[in-house]
Protein backbone atom coordinates (compact mmCIF):
# COMPACT_ATOMS: atom_id res chain seq x y z
CA UNK A 1 0.00 0.00 0.00
CA UNK A 2 1.27 3.47 -0.95
CA UNK A 3 2.00 6.25 1.39
CA UNK A 4 -1.52 8.13 -0.10
CA UNK A 5 -3.83 4.74 -0.65
CA UNK A 6 -5.93 5.63 2.10
CA UNK A 7 -6.13 9.01 1.49
CA UNK A 8 -7.80 8.33 -1.63
CA UNK A 9 -11.19 8.46 -0.64
CA UNK A 10 -10.82 11.43 0.75
CA UNK A 11 -8.84 13.71 -1.43
CA UNK A 12 -11.19 14.25 -4.33
CA UNK A 13 -13.89 15.45 -2.44
CA UNK A 14 -12.52 17.09 0.84
CA UNK A 15 -9.42 18.80 -0.45
CA UNK A 16 -9.29 22.73 -1.24
CA UNK A 17 -10.52 23.33 -4.95
CA UNK A 18 -9.42 25.25 -7.67
CA UNK A 19 -12.10 27.08 -8.59
CA UNK A 20 -13.36 27.56 -12.05
CA UNK A 21 -12.17 31.05 -12.52
CA UNK A 22 -8.76 29.80 -11.35
CA UNK A 23 -8.45 27.40 -14.57
CA UNK A 24 -10.09 30.01 -17.07
CA UNK A 25 -7.47 32.82 -15.70
CA UNK A 26 -4.78 29.75 -16.94
CA UNK A 27 -6.43 29.53 -20.33
CA UNK A 28 -6.22 33.14 -20.73
CA UNK A 29 -2.54 33.89 -19.57
CA UNK A 30 -1.32 30.58 -21.61
CA UNK A 31 -3.52 31.74 -24.58
CA UNK A 32 -4.53 27.80 -24.91
CA UNK A 33 -6.16 27.70 -28.83
CA UNK A 34 -7.50 23.97 -28.06
CA UNK A 35 -4.41 22.28 -29.49
CA UNK A 36 -2.33 21.67 -26.84
CA UNK A 37 -1.38 18.37 -25.06
CA UNK A 38 -1.67 18.21 -21.27
CA UNK A 39 0.33 16.22 -18.59
CA UNK A 40 -0.68 16.05 -15.12
CA UNK A 41 2.23 14.74 -12.75
CA UNK A 42 1.04 13.15 -9.52
CA UNK A 43 -2.26 13.69 -10.49
CA UNK A 44 -4.47 12.46 -7.63
CA UNK A 45 -8.27 12.61 -8.33
CA UNK A 46 -6.72 14.66 -11.17
CA UNK A 47 -8.93 18.21 -10.64
CA UNK A 48 -6.25 19.97 -12.65
CA UNK A 49 -6.51 17.96 -15.65
CA UNK A 50 -10.37 17.43 -15.64
CA UNK A 51 -10.01 21.70 -14.76
CA UNK A 52 -8.08 22.44 -17.94
CA UNK A 53 -9.22 19.68 -20.18
CA UNK A 54 -12.05 21.99 -21.63
CA UNK A 55 -9.22 24.49 -22.85
CA UNK A 56 -6.89 21.65 -24.57
CA UNK A 57 -7.09 18.97 -26.94
CA UNK A 58 -5.74 16.26 -24.49
CA UNK A 59 -4.88 14.95 -21.34
CA UNK A 60 -2.70 12.43 -19.29
CA UNK A 61 -2.84 11.98 -15.85
CA UNK A 62 0.02 10.16 -14.33
CA UNK A 63 0.36 8.52 -10.60
CA UNK A 64 2.25 5.82 -8.97
CA UNK A 65 -1.04 5.11 -6.44
CA UNK A 66 -3.44 3.05 -7.74
CA UNK A 67 -6.03 4.17 -5.58
CA UNK A 68 -5.85 7.62 -6.85
CA UNK A 69 -5.74 6.42 -10.84
CA UNK A 70 -9.01 4.81 -9.81
CA UNK A 71 -10.79 8.25 -7.93
CA UNK A 72 -9.40 9.92 -11.06
CA UNK A 73 -10.83 7.54 -13.43
CA UNK A 74 -13.84 7.52 -11.72
CA UNK A 75 -14.10 11.38 -11.32
CA UNK A 76 -13.19 12.09 -15.04
CA UNK A 77 -16.01 9.96 -15.94
CA UNK A 78 -18.30 11.97 -13.84
CA UNK A 79 -17.21 15.23 -15.05
CA UNK A 80 -17.67 13.26 -18.85
CA UNK A 81 -13.73 14.57 -19.72
CA UNK A 82 -11.42 12.06 -21.63
CA UNK A 83 -8.15 11.48 -19.63
CA UNK A 84 -5.73 8.87 -20.34
CA UNK A 85 -4.62 7.50 -16.91
CA UNK A 86 -1.06 6.22 -16.01
CA UNK A 87 0.12 4.52 -12.93
CA UNK A 88 3.79 5.62 -12.68
CA UNK A 89 5.91 8.20 -11.76
CA UNK A 90 7.38 10.76 -13.83
CA UNK A 91 10.85 9.82 -12.44
CA UNK A 92 10.24 6.55 -14.56
CA UNK A 93 8.29 8.17 -17.65
CA UNK A 94 10.09 6.62 -20.52
CA UNK A 95 7.50 7.89 -23.42
CA UNK A 96 8.80 9.59 -26.43
CA UNK A 97 5.80 12.27 -26.78
CA UNK A 98 5.93 15.90 -26.09
CA UNK A 99 3.59 17.78 -24.02
CA UNK A 100 2.81 21.92 -24.25
CA UNK A 101 1.39 21.91 -20.43
CA UNK A 102 2.70 19.92 -18.09
CA UNK A 103 0.89 20.41 -14.15
CA UNK A 104 2.39 19.71 -11.02
CA UNK A 105 -0.33 20.42 -7.94
CA UNK A 106 0.26 19.43 -4.55
CA UNK A 107 3.54 17.18 -5.28
CA UNK A 108 6.37 19.14 -6.19
CA UNK A 109 8.03 18.26 -2.66
CA UNK A 110 7.96 14.50 -3.11
CA UNK A 111 9.85 14.47 -6.52
CA UNK A 112 13.27 13.22 -7.01
CA UNK A 113 13.98 17.10 -8.67
CA UNK A 114 17.54 15.86 -11.01
CA UNK A 115 15.29 13.16 -12.26
CA UNK A 116 11.92 14.73 -12.22
CA UNK A 117 13.68 17.86 -14.37
CA UNK A 118 15.76 15.51 -16.71
CA UNK A 119 12.70 13.78 -17.81
CA UNK A 120 11.27 17.44 -18.08
CA UNK A 121 13.43 18.72 -20.29
CA UNK A 122 12.95 15.81 -22.39
CA UNK A 123 9.16 15.67 -22.65
CA UNK A 124 8.17 19.38 -22.18
CA UNK A 125 7.55 20.91 -26.14
CA UNK A 126 9.61 23.65 -27.28
CA UNK A 127 7.04 26.23 -26.04
CA UNK A 128 5.76 24.38 -23.70
CA UNK A 129 5.10 25.42 -20.27
CA UNK A 130 5.20 23.94 -16.50
CA UNK A 131 2.29 25.26 -13.92
CA UNK A 132 3.28 24.39 -10.40
CA UNK A 133 0.12 24.82 -8.48
CA UNK A 134 -1.73 25.12 -5.30
CA UNK A 135 -5.29 25.70 -3.63
CA UNK A 136 -5.06 26.50 -0.14
CA UNK A 137 -7.09 28.16 2.12
CA UNK A 138 -6.03 31.64 4.05
CA UNK A 139 -6.05 33.23 7.06
CA UNK A 140 -9.30 36.01 7.40
CA UNK A 141 -10.55 37.92 9.83
CA UNK A 142 -13.86 35.64 8.81
CA UNK A 143 -11.74 32.74 9.58
CA UNK A 144 -10.68 32.63 12.93
CA UNK A 145 -10.54 28.93 13.14
CA UNK A 146 -8.32 28.01 10.53
CA UNK A 147 -5.44 28.64 12.67
CA UNK A 148 -6.65 26.28 15.60
CA UNK A 149 -7.61 23.43 12.95
CA UNK A 150 -4.02 23.69 11.59
CA UNK A 151 -2.71 23.27 14.99
CA UNK A 152 -4.69 20.36 15.56
CA UNK A 153 -3.40 18.51 12.26
CA UNK A 154 0.06 19.92 12.89
CA UNK A 155 0.08 18.16 16.18
CA UNK A 156 -0.59 14.54 14.97
CA UNK A 157 1.90 14.86 11.83
CA UNK A 158 4.97 12.89 11.88
CA UNK A 159 6.34 16.31 9.98
CA UNK A 160 5.14 19.08 12.62
CA UNK A 161 7.52 21.65 11.15
CA UNK A 162 6.28 21.18 7.79
CA UNK A 163 10.00 21.33 6.25
CA UNK A 164 9.16 18.48 3.55
CA UNK A 165 6.42 21.14 2.12
CA UNK A 166 8.38 24.20 2.28
CA UNK A 167 10.18 23.82 -1.16
CA UNK A 168 10.21 26.58 -3.48
CA UNK A 169 9.20 26.47 -7.02
CA UNK A 170 11.90 28.98 -7.64
CA UNK A 171 14.77 26.84 -6.19
CA UNK A 172 13.10 23.68 -7.61
CA UNK A 173 13.70 24.73 -10.97
CA UNK A 174 16.69 26.66 -10.47
CA UNK A 175 19.94 25.81 -12.82
CA UNK A 176 17.44 24.54 -14.87
CA UNK A 177 16.63 25.18 -18.43
CA UNK A 178 13.16 26.36 -16.91
CA UNK A 179 12.68 29.96 -15.65
CA UNK A 180 9.54 32.25 -14.55
CA UNK A 181 7.66 33.49 -16.87
CA UNK A 182 4.02 34.17 -15.13
CA UNK A 183 2.14 33.40 -11.59
CA UNK A 184 -1.58 33.21 -11.67
CA UNK A 185 -3.46 33.57 -8.69
CA UNK A 186 -7.40 33.96 -7.80
CA UNK A 187 -9.33 33.67 -4.67
CA UNK A 188 -12.59 32.23 -3.81
CA UNK A 189 -15.10 32.28 -1.34
CA UNK A 190 -17.57 29.01 -0.13
CA UNK A 191 -18.61 27.51 3.03
CA UNK A 192 -17.46 24.18 4.64
CA UNK A 193 -18.56 22.23 7.31
CA UNK A 194 -16.75 20.65 10.19
CA UNK A 195 -17.61 17.05 8.34
CA UNK A 196 -15.26 18.71 5.48
CA UNK A 197 -12.56 19.64 7.52
CA UNK A 198 -12.15 16.39 9.09
CA UNK A 199 -12.45 14.51 5.96
CA UNK A 200 -9.38 17.18 4.57
CA UNK A 201 -7.42 16.22 7.34
CA UNK A 202 -7.81 12.82 6.07
CA UNK A 203 -6.89 13.00 2.74
CA UNK A 204 -3.64 14.03 3.58
CA UNK A 205 -0.71 11.61 4.09
CA UNK A 206 0.52 13.33 7.74
CA UNK A 207 -2.89 12.90 9.12
CA UNK A 208 -4.20 9.98 6.77
CA UNK A 209 -6.03 6.65 8.28
CA UNK A 210 -2.98 4.78 7.86
CA UNK A 211 -1.37 7.03 9.67
CA UNK A 212 -3.64 7.96 12.75
CA UNK A 213 -4.46 3.77 12.89
CA UNK A 214 -6.60 3.77 15.93
CA UNK A 215 -6.47 7.00 16.94
CA UNK A 216 -8.60 8.75 14.25
CA UNK A 217 -11.47 8.91 16.12
CA UNK A 218 -9.78 10.49 19.07
CA UNK A 219 -8.13 13.09 16.29
CA UNK A 220 -11.56 13.57 14.19
CA UNK A 221 -13.29 14.38 18.07
CA UNK A 222 -10.46 16.80 19.10
CA UNK A 223 -11.28 18.51 15.75
CA UNK A 224 -14.82 18.61 15.73
CA UNK A 225 -14.60 19.86 19.85
CA UNK A 226 -12.54 22.57 19.27
CA UNK A 227 -14.49 23.68 15.80
CA UNK A 228 -17.77 24.01 17.05
CA UNK A 229 -17.84 27.24 19.11
CA UNK A 230 -16.61 28.77 15.73
CA UNK A 231 -19.40 26.93 13.29
CA UNK A 232 -22.69 28.63 12.47
CA UNK A 233 -25.02 25.79 12.35
CA UNK A 234 -21.98 23.55 11.77
CA UNK A 235 -20.72 25.17 8.55
CA UNK A 236 -17.48 28.10 8.24
CA UNK A 237 -16.80 30.98 5.59
CA UNK A 238 -13.54 30.18 3.91
CA UNK A 239 -11.77 31.50 1.41
CA UNK A 240 -9.22 29.93 -0.87
CA UNK A 241 -6.36 30.83 -3.07
CA UNK A 242 -5.38 29.09 -6.30
CA UNK A 243 -2.42 29.84 -7.42
CA UNK A 244 -0.13 28.66 -10.12
CA UNK A 245 3.56 29.52 -11.26
CA UNK A 246 3.91 29.25 -14.78
CA UNK A 247 7.53 28.36 -15.84
CA UNK A 248 8.78 27.77 -19.27
CA UNK A 249 12.70 27.69 -21.36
Amino acid sequence: MGRFASTAEFYLRYREPYSTDFFQAISERLALRGDETLLDIGCGPAQLAIGIAPFVASCTGLDPEPAMIEVARASSKQARVSLALRPGRIEDFSADELFDVVTIGRTLHWLERRIALEVLERIVSKRGRVLVCSAASVETPSTPWLKLYQEICRSRSDDPSRQRYLIKALDWFAGSPFRKLDSVSVRQTHQVSIADLIGRALSKSNTSPAFLGESQAEFEAQIRVALEPFSKDGTFDEEIVGDAEIFGR
